[in-house]
Order: C-alpha cells, then structure tokens, then sequence
C-alpha cells in the first residue's frame, strides 16, 4: 500500500513539473480524431459531375471525371465591374462566384455596405434568383466554365434580431452570430442545406465542381469579435468543452481574456489554455459539420474547401484559426485555401507564401488552393470604385492602394504565379473591386499562365525539391503571446525567402513522418511543447542537422541560415539574397535588388526562359542581368 501512495505520489509530481516546465496538458495532448461517416455517392440526388482531389506528378490536384485540371481561376465581389469576358478570352474555364446567405458586409466595421444581397435576407423566402443571375453572368462569358461557389454561412439580420443570446459580444455590445451556438449551427445548417439542394437541382448543376465555405470574420473564420467569440452561448460550450475533453479542470466561467496583455512571452494559466484552445477547436469543428453537410447533400461527388489555419500569419490566438490538425483529419475538406501573405503590407523584398503550413496540407492529400489578391497599378479605393458600398472611405489603407507602376504590378503578378505554379498550388485570381487586371499585357500574361499551367499538369515530377524543412508548432499558441510569436513565425519567413534554397513548411505534429527526407531542420518555436522537444530529441538521436529559435534566439538571419545549409551540404541556388522558386521542371528568380544573378542549378540542362524572356542554353548556371523588382521564369528540360 506504501508502494502504491508512493508511485501515485511520484506520477503527481512529474506530470505538474511537465507541465510547469514543458507547458504541455496535464493528462493528454487531445488529438481531436475526427469519425467521418463515408458518404455513398447518389447520383440520383445529385445532378452534376464528378470532382476529387487525388495526385498527379506528386501533389494533391483538382480532378474532374477522372482528369487532372489546371485550376487556375477568376473571381471578383463587385460583379457589376467582372472581367469574365477577358478571363475566358484567355482560356480560364475556372471560376468563383461570392455566395451570401445574408446581405451583411463580410466583417463587422461599419459604415460599409455589402455587395448584394443575402439569399436569406427574407425570413421564409430564400431567393436563389441571386445566385442565378450571378451564375449566368459567368455562363454567358464562358459557356463551359467550371464554378465553385464561395459561400459565406452568414445569418441575415433578422435572425439575429430574433437570437439575441446567440451572437458575440464586443465591447458591451452584441456582435454577429456566435460560434458556439448551437442554435446558429442548426439553422446555418438548414440554410446551406436548403441552397445546396437548389444548386445541385438547378439547370447548371454540372457546371459546379466544389465548393468553398467561409464565414466569420472576412470569411476567414476568425470570431467576429476577433478576440475568443465572448458571450453568453461561450458559457454552456465551454463547459461542455471542458467535461467531455479535460474533466479534471472544473468550470469556473469564462476567464479574463485581459490577462494575455498581461503576460511576458509565455505563460502557464491552465484555465485560459483551455479556452485557447476552445476558441479555435470549436471554429474547426463547425467547418467540419458544414463540410459534412454539403458532401451528404451532394452524394459526396464534388470538392469541398475553407479557408483555414494561418498559423503562420495571424498571431493573435483568440481568433479562432489554430486547429488546422483537426481539419486535416477531416476526409469531407478537400483544399485549404488562404491568401498570399500580407507580411509588410506586401512588401516587395517578401516572399509572399502560403499562411498556412502548406507542406502538411499536402502531405494530408489536400489541395493548396492561393487567393492571389494582386493588387496592380489599375486598383482604385472601393470608396471610389463603388461609392456606395464604401461611402465613408474606410478602406483606404496602404494594403489596398494600387501599386506605383505597371512594371511593378506586372512583376509581382508574375511571382505569384511562379510561386504556385511551382508549389504546385491551385488559385484564383481576386480582382476584389473589378477591373484590377483590366490591361492588354496582363491579359496576355494571364493567357500565358493558364497555358504555362496546364503543361505543368503533365509532368511526371511535380513535386518539391527542397533539400530544408521548416517546423511550426500550431499548438504552442495556447501558450505565447501574440508579441513573442510574430518574431517566430511571422518575421523569420523573409529571411526564409532570401536563403537562396526552397523550404518545406510543415506543423511539428507531422514531423516524424518527413523529418528524415531532408538534409537540414529549422525549428521554430519558444515554447517548450511536447511536439518541439520530441523533434529536437529525434534531430539529437538520429544525427539530423537542426536550429532551433528560443527565448534567448528568436530570429536566424539570412547569413546564418544560409551557412547553416551549406554546412549541411543542401544545394544552394542563388547566394544574392533574392528570391527563388525551383522544382524539377521550373525556376524563378525575382530580384530583391538590381545587378547581376546566378543561379545555380546543380547539373547541366537545357534552360528555356518563359514570359516573353530569351534567354535559352544548356547549362547547370544561369547568370543574367536584372532590374530591381523583375521577375522570371525558366523552362528546365
């Protein structure tokens, strides 16, 4: 019996040191598995074709009927100023169209009015002619095209009215439809029931392959009150949270969001990692239900995606996007969607990656689908575009002004398209306002995209070559404060960018599924989690060169993380602090400054510059003169 009360005595105090120490939970890592009922396909029930993700050439790609497709898309929200005649005159077959449940603007500033009206606006009277008309404006410019709607699960006003208890509170204030409701849950659930069966029965059900759902926040799925979804549904949820995955923990109501300005760094309050944690598992999970449903009301015959998961972009860890493992077990999501990187305002000198670990995406069979959001130097403020929807001038931030020169607008277009071409990543291009790409030579260059593309889908060697991979941990952000963690993930991805050599990013969850593929790890965390310390024991263990950022070393710079590969023999391709894509079939380059750039490709091919370029040779180098901001791409045969 003494031996007993020992032992139970000594596990007491090694699980409280690991987690005082380690900031880990106390009994278990929930891993949230998700059981996905599979869906047996009703062609009876649904009238369209047949999409899938599946992998060609090494990475997860769009399917339809049993073909791979270059998905490279349109869309705009303001469709009285669409390009859809230009997109289809260059050969785009995809396109997106904005769906509103309810005639609400996609986030809570006001002052701003939305682009149409809601399908649900009218308590008991749906109108789908909205959806119609959308619809047909693109089948009259592409009569074939292939649409996936972007539908935003937004309640009209009138519900909201009617559930007072069931919305947010901001600032004393009640704020949008919440999360946590249930009551939200059900009747978002029959409205997008109700809107997926008129889809599926309409006359141009076989021209929809997928869908995309969205909602909260800018769509994005963050808490309409950006900061943990308070109030008064948060309550019942959050116990329940707490009975069914840590019953150990006793609710004592919401805690005070207030302490996390409070904290240094990071902090060990076991109460608000919890309902960290909550906030943004239980954004994850009602993505999954609403994926469910779609995938049941289309006999599980098309696509489905979300934006999701920027652990790399939005430190604030109350917005609800930090559970994309979740998602990812989820077998009803298909891609994971997020727009090119806002670091810097979109600095020029950035690489503008995913904002998500894009590497785990892929490595779960789910496609990178980019929001390329270029904006050019025809973009025009949305006050001056459309007056109406924007009276006030409320978006007129450096973010959405026009860029200085045609030249400048060009390049950047160019690089974003060599980024996903080469990652292999789906897109669309955002003219958000309309007419963002209204330019004989940007249309020509999209043309040349699309046809770039869809050779690229029929290359046996898609896949990355990247000899370094990056690790994110996901979970630490129950346990840092935003301050600590936008110089992790946030800052470190511009030195990235400049190292001369292409990464893989991945969330430390997958790291002993891949680890060992690379010649060179770079950890990026200052928490002590139980996943970064089990990826620095398997580096130690199995001779496995890695970094590490700390608390005392929270940024590499582009000289330390360039020798740190050379050392560890990763190939390095340009040594001038620009940025470079490179897989088996491409290379771009873009030039951080002016002069002259080598790039060095390792061995001898046969080099082909695309994009109206000429330089061509047969070499393992290519060493060209460039302008500051230029791009290009190269054919490698």
């Amino acid at each position: 019996m003494l031996i007993q009360k020992i032992i139970s005595f000594f596990l007491i105090v090694v699980t409280f040191l690991g987690y005082v120490f380690n900031f880990q939970k106390p009994l278990k890592e929930t891993d949230y598995e998700i059981s996905t009922q599979e869906v047996v396909r009703d062609m009876e029930k649904y009238a369209g074709i047949h999409s899938e993700i599946r992998d060609c050439g090494g990475v997860p790609t769009l399917f339809i009927n049993g073909e791979p497709h270059a998905a490279v898309a349109y869309m705009t929200y303001l469709e009285k100023f669409n390009e859809y005649d230009d997109f289809a005159a260059a050969g785009y077959k995809f396109f997106s169209v904005p769906v509103l449940f309810s005639g609400r603007w996609i986030s809570i500033t006001d002052g701003l009015t939305p682009f149409k009206k809601g399908i649900f606006d009218e308590k008991g009277s749906p109108d789908f002619s909205l959806f119609d008309e959308a619809v047909e404006k693109i089948l009259e410019a592409c009569p074939d095209a292939y649409i996936i709607p972007r539908v935003n699960i937004s309640m009209p006003v009138w519900w909201e009215k009617e559930n007072p208890d069931e919305l947010n509170i901001k600032d004393g204030v009640p704020c949008r439809e919440s999360f946590y409701s249930q009551k939200w849950r059900d009747d978002a659930t029959q409205f997008l029931r109700e809107f997926t069966q008129y889809a599926n029965s309409c006359k141009y059900a076989s021209h929809i392959v997928g869908y995309q759902i969205a909602g909260g926040q800018t769509e994005e799925w963050f808490h309409f009150d950006m900061n943990g979804g308070y109030g008064e549904c948060a309550k019942p949820a959050f116990k329940a949270f707490l009975e069914e995955y840590y019953p150990e923990v006793e609710y004592k109501g919401l805690p005070d969001l207030t302490l996390l300005d409070k904290k240094a760094n990071y902090f060990n309050d076991e109460y608000l990692t919890r309902y960290i944690e909550f906030a943004n598992f239980k954004i994850a999970e009602a993505i999954s239900h609403f994926a469910q449903v779609v995938k049941e009301e289309t006999g599980n015959n098309v696509v489905v995606g979300t934006f999701y998961g920027y652990t790399l972009e939005v430190t604030n860890s109350l917005q609800g996007n930090h559970a994309l493992n979740y998602i990812l077990k989820d077998k009803n999501i298909d891609f994971i969607c997020s727009p090119n990187s806002y670091i810097g305002t979109r600095a020029p000198d950035m690489d503008w990656t995913e904002m998500y670990p894009a590497d785990s995406v892929r490595l779960h069979g789910k496609m990178c689908f980019q929001e390329c959001d270029i904006r050019t130097h025809l973009t025009v403020p949305l006050s001056q575009k459309d007056p109406s929807t924007d009276p006030y001038g409320l978006l007129e931030a450096p973010v959405w002004q026009p860029r200085e020169s045609k030249y400048q607008a060009v390049n950047e277009i160019r690089r974003s398209f060599a980024r996903q071409l080469i990652k292999g990543n789906a897109l669309w291009w955002f003219d958000m306002w309309g007419g963002w790409y209204a330019d004989e030579d940007i249309m020509n260059e999209m043309a040349t995209y699309k046809s770039i593309y869809e050779q690229s889908i029929t290359d046996a060697d898609r896949s990355s070559k990247a000899e370094v991979a990056v690790f994110v941990d996901e979970s630490a952000y129950k346990y840092l404060t935003s301050s600590s963690f936008r110089n992790i993930f946030f800052n470190q991805r511009k030195e990235l960018g400049l190292m001369g050599t292409p990464y893989d990013i991945y969330d430390v969850y997958d790291f002993e599924k891949v680890y060992d593929n690379y010649k060179a790890v770079i950890l990026l965390s200052n928490a002590k989690t139980t996943y970064m310390e089990n990826a620095r024991n398997l580096c130690k263990t199995n001779n496995v060169p890695y970094i590490m950022t700390s608390s005392l070393k929270d940024k590499f710079t582009v000289n330390e993380l360039r020798a740190f590969c050379e050392t560890n023999g990763v190939h390095i391709y340009c040594e001038t602090d620009d940025i470079i894509y490179v897989n088996e079939n491409y290379v771009c380059i873009y030039a951080v400054t002016a002069g002259e750039k080598t790039i060095n490709l390792g061995k001898e091919r046969n080099v082909s510059e695309l994009l109206g370029g000429t330089y061509q040779d047969t070499s393992s180098s290519i060493t060209i003169e460039m302008q500051k901001g230029e791009t290009r791409l190269f054919r490698l045969d």
